[in-house]
């Protein structure tokens, strides 16, 4: 068997440069990014409903779980604001950041026993090329998404407040079945 060598071989044709779309909308696509995600993580934690608000007032999206150790009709539901930074994990590595306007604050650290919110940030990859990858084995989303609560939290008169989410609360299936069991059982995220 006859090995090529590098001057029996024909030269690679160059491969034209990725058009990765509008770069000025690279925030509505950091979005759709974490959205996708986030709707992974709920249909692999088994929620039957993910609704999308027509009108954004806050909540990006809003979940469902039925389980039969679900006390209220056998469902628990979330509400979920999203958030996308591509900024590094903060103080050692052991939180991810965001800000959020102050009335979405307001609405998200009001304590409301009937109705459970969380805030998920994706951290992501500056460079849109490096937010997937495929391989013959799966699809690999960069990097991770946190969540936190920010229920019962004092009011702000800041325009933005900033948010952190523990690194040690990674909003995977098992994290979202966690939460879903607390509300079912009448408890807070």
């Amino acid at each position: 068997m006859a090995v090529a060598t590098g001057e029996d071989q024909l030269p690679t044709p160059a491969l034209p440069p990725v058009l990765r779309g509008s770069e000025k909308r690279i925030t509505d696509l950091m979005e759709a990014f974490q959205e996708s995600y986030v709707r992974s993580v709920a249909a692999a934690s088994g929620c039957v409903i993910v609704g999308k608000p027509e009108i954004d007032e806050g909540i990006d999206l809003m979940l469902s779980h039925r389980h039969e150790n679900h006390q209220k009709d056998k469902f628990a539901h979330l509400q979920i604001q999203m958030k996308a930074s591509a900024e590094g994990l903060v103080e050692k590595g052991k939180f991810v950041k965001t800000s959020l306007r102050n009335d979405r604050y307001e609405l998200f650290s009001h304590d409301d026993p009937s109705i459970h919110r969380i805030i998920v940030i994706f951290h992501i990859p500056e460079s849109q090329a490096d937010w997937l990858r495929v391989s013959k084995k799966a699809l690999l989303l960069h990097h991770r998404a946190y969540w936190v609560s920010i229920e019962g939290q004092p009011a702000s008169t800041a325009d933005r407040v900033t948010v952190k989410a523990p690194t040690t609360q990674v909003f995977d299936d098992v994290a979202l079945c966690r939460i879903m069991a607390k509300i079912g059982q009448g408890g807070s995220p």
